[in-house]
């Protein structure tokens, strides 16, 4: 397979790159969004827990203690004076309380002032003086640790708790240029505002993430539709540059599967390839350095955790689901094989075989019984197998995360972002696999689209064709051999003949593709791969498509109706056609009485989403549009089959009708019309193996009897009930 073939396919027909720059922009943002909503995760789960209240000393912890104490002592002497003074202690306390060092130990007082003018450079430094001052006249007496109410003041609680992470550094960035989320309100509590701060930025980061990916989708399908339908466009007009099409068996069906199933497949690759290239990596790069930055060693832990699952769990379960399937397909053979056994009955009884079938049983019945074990192991132990493994992973992970927030390394609000992430790395890994897939059926599809494309039609008009006359000699094959394209197989092989104007002959053989290859010669669907068809004494490879096909009518089977009304099923749409001419050629075809019995008319719409039709009523709305044009050749293949006789006798009348000065090319499969006919060709093998009349031909030729006995063994020729 090509694999730049999505790429030439993205190159030709995906237009728009203001769309295309929006679609990267937008799925960029959002995945910036998303992350922005799990840091107010982050901080509304903070609040619950603390609720904007700064600790005191004696509520630390002993590692968190020992880090203040280093801290302490490393800040500048004029910063702890200037800290202390605040406090407003005695001069001889305040001297001890700023002191980087004693002779004794601090007392817990001590360490309970060093505290709070700890906190208080900690707000200056990291959101502003305000914040700092706002603090200080707060806080509660040194003498009382334990007070009965502490001060509410929402997002300084955070940056005076982790002002030595990250994410103090980041709530202090945010509480510098966002002072409602700390200012006390009249009633001396800084949530409330808080909480609906966090609110409003939340519904809004949500709101905001929601648009660009609406308008990310819409982008997208801008660009995709627009490039579906220049691609199905194209291959629309490049199936009527294609001869072959029509001749080969598979023709119609490949170019309806490219038109559908191929350009469905390209539209989702290429849909996938305008955001899936920057959604998921960014995003799955954007947790991964969140969760890595709340914790890495725990982050690292649940990493190597997933990659334990997806080893172990994910491959054991992959395993006894093979065993499923392997079981299944074993149980579905023995069990066909006891069913066979069990409808020997006669046989056994008949023959005495009593023994030897009861032992042929026992041994399919244990077969069976070995082959469902394989299948029910395989199906009851896939999934549990994977859940406890999972299960098991997860207690770990557990356990690791609450020693983490015990020792003080991982706070309860880090928890639960870590949580939220780590799940949501799921969504980017399982749409990067789900975009690689798309991808891979993508470039599958724009291979086979451009293989297609990329054919030479085989039946252009030429630059100077000239206009071809009514037919008044005759239409002669010259040594027409046509080889069907893709395969190199030939179905037709050096025939000539000729057929004088107004004939009625017949076209027969084993196989329908090389009799569909000889009569599609003559409107030019295809052109001979060598030799010539000529009419007129003309060769029609140089005259115009319209004077040609001006003077050829086709009734095939394989497109007798299509959905629409039944007036322009005849005229096919044209508004030179008037409804009574249409009339008309509907009474000749013996069309007219069932027409009008349909619900609308002629304006009922029928075909595949319309009304059904019987065969023959079908076939004789075909007929009415090619007479409706009055050609001079016509071509017809006959109904197969279940046709009633007086179907059959209303055709044969309009045919008799019809015949005079008119060139009929019949794809006969009645007996009947064999006889009535003036020559009939036999082709086997792509060669023109016998000529002649019915009688002749019955008489002298074993292939072309073989023919016939076939017709009538299959039913070909046999006549069952329609209304008419």
């Amino acid at each position: 397979m090509d694999t730049s073939a999505f790429n030439r396919l993205r190159d030709d027909f995906v237009k728009s790159p203001r769309a295309r720059v929006a679609a990267a922009v937008g799925t960029v943002a959002a995945a910036f969004a998303y992350v922005a909503l799990l840091v107010l995760l982050y901080l509304f789960v903070d609040l619950l827990v603390w609720k904007g209240e700064i600790p005191s000393y004696a509520d630390l912890r002993p590692a968190r203690k020992a880090a203040f104490a280093g801290e302490w002592m490393n800040r500048a002497d004029a910063d702890r004076a200037d800290a202390v003074k605040r406090l407003g202690l005695p001069d001889a306390s305040a001297a001890r309380v700023a002191a980087a060092e004693l002779k004794r130990a601090p007392t817990p007082t001590e360490w309970e002032w060093r505290w709070r003018a700890g906190a208080y450079l900690a707000l200056r430094d990291r959101v502003n003086q305000e914040a700092a001052d706002t603090y200080l006249p707060e806080a509660p007496a040194a003498d009382t640790p334990d007070p009965a109410t502490r001060a509410e003041l929402g997002l300084l609680s955070l940056v005076v708790r982790e002002r030595d992470r990250w994410t103090g550094r980041l709530a202090g960035w945010l509480a510098r240029w966002n002072g409602w989320a700390w200012r006390p309100g009249a009633d001396g509590s800084a949530n409330d505002t808080y909480l609906a701060g966090l609110f409003v930025f939340g519904f809004g980061l949500a709101l905001v993430r929601g648009v660009l990916l609406n308008a990310v989708a819409y982008a997208a399908a801008q660009v995709t539709i627009e490039a579906v339908t220049r691609l199905r466009r194209a291959l629309y007009f490049h199936i009527f540059r294609l001869g072959s099409l029509a001749v080969r068996t598979s023709g119609p069906a490949e170019a309806a599967e490219l038109v559908t199933g191929r350009v469905e497949s390209a539209r989702e690759a290429v849909e996938s390839s305008l955001t899936a290239p920057y959604r998921f990596p960014l995003l799955f790069v954007l947790l991964l350095g969140l969760i890595l930055s709340i914790n890495f060693w725990l982050a690292v832990s649940c990493l190597l955790f997933a990659l334990l699952v997806w080893l172990i769990g994910g491959q054991v379960a992959a395993y006894f689901r093979r065993e499923a399937r392997v079981g299944s397909r074993q149980s579905d053979a023995a069990l066909s094989l006891l069913r066979e056994s069990m409808g020997l009955m006669r046989l056994v009884k008949c023959y005495q075989m009593d023994r030897f079938n009861q032992s042929r049983v026992e041994r399919q019945i244990a077969q069976a019984g070995r082959a469902g074990w394989r299948r029910y192991r395989g199906e009851t132990l896939a999934r549990p197998m994977l859940v406890a493994v999972a299960l098991i992973a997860g207690v770990c992970l557990l356990y690791l995360a609450a020693w983490a927030v015990l020792a003080g390394d991982l706070t309860t609000p880090g928890l639960a972002v870590m949580a939220v992430a780590l799940l949501s790395l799921a969504w980017p890994v399982a749409g990067w696999v789900d975009a690689r897939r798309k991808r891979a059926r993508g470039e599958e599809a724009a291979a086979a689209i451009f293989e297609f494309l990329d054919r030479r039609g085989e039946a252009a008009e030429a630059a100077d064709a000239e206009f071809l006359p009514a037919l008044t000699g005759r239409i002669e094959f010259r040594g027409v051999t046509l080889t069907e394209a893709g395969t190199g197989r030939k179905l037709l092989d050096d025939v000539s003949f000729a057929v004088p104007a107004g004939s009625k002959v017949a076209v027969v053989g084993s196989d329908p593709t090389e009799t569909h290859a000889l009569v599609y010669l003559l409107p030019r669907f295809l052109d001979p791969t060598t030799g010539e068809v000529r009419v007129e004494d003309r060769n029609i490879r140089w005259v115009t498509h319209e004077s040609l096909r001006a003077q050829v009518a086709v009734v095939m089977q394989d497109d007798l109706v299509f959905t629409d009304t039944v007036a322009n099923n005849i005229k096919c749409g044209d508004p030179g056609y008037t409804l009574p001419q249409v009339i008309e050629a509907a009474k000749l075809a013996h069309a007219h009485q069932f027409v009008e019995r349909l619900p609308q008319g002629y304006e009922t719409v029928i075909g595949g989403d319309g009304m059904s039709l019987t065969p023959g009523q079908r076939f004789r709305v075909a007929l009415a549009r090619a007479l409706l044009r009055d050609p001079n050749v016509l071509v017809l293949e006959e109904p197969f089959g279940p046709v009633d006789e007086d179907t059959l006798a209303l055709l044969d009348d309009t045919l008799e009708r019809v015949a005079p000065n008119r060139t009929i090319f019949f794809l006969a499969h009645r007996l009947s019309t064999l006889r009535a006919v003036h020559r009939v060709f036999l082709l086997r093998h792509g060669k023109l193996e016998a000529t002649g009349s019915h009688r002749d031909l019955w008489q002298n030729n074993d292939q072309y009897r073989r023919l016939q006995v076939l017709a009538d063994a299959t039913g070909e020729t046999a006549a069952l009930s329609e209304t008419s």
